[in-house]
């Protein structure tokens, strides 16, 4: 299984919501696994977890001058990808969007063709959500962030999808 270390982020807007991405999800088998997703990706070798936040919401949303939190979880997940070929290593980040207005001329042709929606989610409608949602239980696990309730250390989720 190749691994990928990430930084995903916890967006948040002036209203208290959380932008997801839904991604095609086309696994290299051919299978389509759609699922939302928080901003984020690759951590690019030297860059910090802030560097990444800050660049990749950027790169999708076109925010910047978000005012970045704590890491408050770390997470391992080999099912979002698909077919279980790729283990996710992700630190989550919280950061504060000074608006709901994207801009999503910076994306790159693998974003234009992977990501078929964009959305704000309030928690309630995360919970109450049918669609395939990562990290699982996001709903549940946002809350205490909007609140302004951090951990006093990263908080590590449970391992998602097939082991190594």
């Amino acid at each position: 299984m190749r691994e990928r270390h990430s930084v995903r982020v916890l967006l948040i807007s002036p209203q208290k919501r959380i932008l997801l991405f839904k991604f095609k999800n086309r696994a290299p088998n051919g299978r389509l696994y759609p699922c939302w997703s928080t901003a984020g990706g690759g951590r690019d070798p030297g860059e910090t977890i802030e560097q990444t936040a800050i660049r990749e919401v950027f790169e999708e949303t076109g925010i910047s001058g978000v005012r970045l939190g704590p890491v408050v979880w770390y997470g391992e997940d080999g099912e979002r990808g698909g077919d279980g070929t790729i283990l996710f290593k992700e630190h989550f980040i919280v950061a504060f969007a000074p608006s709901e207005t994207l801009d999503t001329g910076g994306w790159t042709e693998w974003e234009r063709d992977q990501i078929t929606a964009i959305r704000w989610w309030t928690s309630a409608e995360l919970r109450d959500s049918g669609e395939n949602i990562f990290p699982r239980n996001l709903g549940t696990l946002i809350e205490p962030i909007l609140t302004g309730t951090y951990p006093a250390a990263p908080i590590t989720l449970p391992r998602i999808g097939p082991a190594e």
